[in-house]
């Protein structure tokens, strides 16, 4: 809320209504397969932090430079990249019994580590698009659609770098869920404002 008042703060909320959405829909088929959620789809605080934490990084570096518009570009990548991480898998979970590795296109149960599948993928390319038309809306993406079409890039590469760190370190068990989030969310961020920086924003 600091960095660009309640404009910036609805960019998280939307990650989090959308993500919650995303969760309860189809609950009760994901948790009679055994891979929904726990806590009736809760997250921990663990969850969440690693999910915002870049946002908030960037949302503070909005009010300390003369180059406002390409953090303001890295914060919407940053939920944009959230909101489609989470919703790709919650929704490929629910529409789908069978993921395949997107290191190896190897077939894999629903809800494995680096799992993906093509309606869950659509549905998170939406719900990215979603949160940087929001970004756009509220006018956080500079003059034209430079800004949105950077902040969108950045979010589905970084959700490709996600499911990679899943289907690889992940599970090997080198590292947990929240490190592999936050660092598809930094991912984005760190190259939304490379790119916008380099054209100007």
């Amino acid at each position: 809320y600091l960095g660009w008042g309640y404009k910036s703060f609805l960019l998280m909320f939307a990650f989090f209504a959308m993500g919650s959405l995303a969760t309860k829909i189809g609950y009760r088929r994901k948790a009679a397969r055994g891979i929904a959620e726990k806590r009736g789809g809760a997250r921990s605080w663990h969850e969440a932090v690693a999910n915002s934490l870049a946002g908030a990084f960037f949302s503070l570096l909005v009010i300390t430079t003369h180059h406002q518009y390409a953090f303001l570009i890295a914060l919407i990548a940053v939920f944009a990249e959230a909101t489609g991480d989470t919703v790709s898998s919650e929704i490929g979970q629910w529409i789908s019994g069978r993921a395949y590795l997107i290191t190896t296109f190897q077939p894999v149960p629903a809800g494995e580590n680096g799992g993906v599948s093509l309606g869950g993928s659509v549905a998170g390319i939406l719900a990215s698009s979603l949160v940087v038309a929001l970004g756009l809306a509220l006018g956080l993406c500079g003059n034209g659609k430079g800004g949105a079409i950077i902040a969108l890039a950045a979010a589905v590469a970084g959700n490709l770098l996600d499911s990679v760190l899943g289907a690889t370190i992940e599970r090997e068990g080198r590292v947990t869920n929240g490190i592999v989030n936050f660092a598809g969310t930094s991912f984005s961020g760190a190259l939304a404002l490379f790119i916008a920086l380099r054209m100007g924003f």
